[in-house]
């Protein structure tokens, strides 16, 4: 049986499946070293460039720095953070108890009302520098996320 003029019958060079070219050049940052990097990060301004904040209020980062333009939005600094945090508070904290309790003679209520206020403290006060220096190493690694899609589909869009 023939085929209809301008129908070819798959062959072994033609592809089966097709998926798109999806590569796009990273962007360039200029970043200076390690140690720059992460004492900019942990000022909380821009690791690239340390002339501008890194953050637009408490802990969420600026889309692209002004002076530099580098990517901090893209940079994917969310969940480490809090984890770092609390390692690094609780050590803390933990230090502490054991060493103000070496005789045992600390009460369980004394020990909440010093303790967890100074742990949240702690807390608050460590993760915005720690989210800075996260972001500087994300950022010296050019670990990015790739451009968000313009606007996200709706059901409407689908039917």
């Amino acid at each position: 049986m023939a085929l209809p003029e301008g129908i070819q019958t798959l062959s072994d060079d033609m592809p089966t499946e097709w998926t798109p070219n999806r590569a796009k050049p990273a962007p360039v940052v200029a970043m200076p070293g390690w140690v720059e990097s992460l004492r900019r990060g942990l000022a909380m301004r821009c690791p690239a460039c340390g002339e501008a904040p890194a953050f637009q209020g408490y802990l969420k980062v600026t889309p692209a720095c002004p002076h530099c333009a580098a990517p901090l939005g893209r940079v994917p600094c969310d969940d480490a953070p809090p984890y770092i945090t609390l390692l690094l508070a609780l050590h803390v904290v933990v230090l502490i108890i054991v060493l103000s309790d070496a005789g045992g003679s600390m009460t369980y209520i004394t020990s909440l009302v010093i303790f967890v206020p100074l742990t949240i403290v702690l807390e608050l006060v460590l993760l915005r520098p720690v989210k800075g220096a996260t972001l500087a190493v994300m950022l010296k690694v050019n670990l990015l996320r790739r451009d968000a899609p313009a606007a996200k589909p709706t059901a409407a869009d689908h039917d």
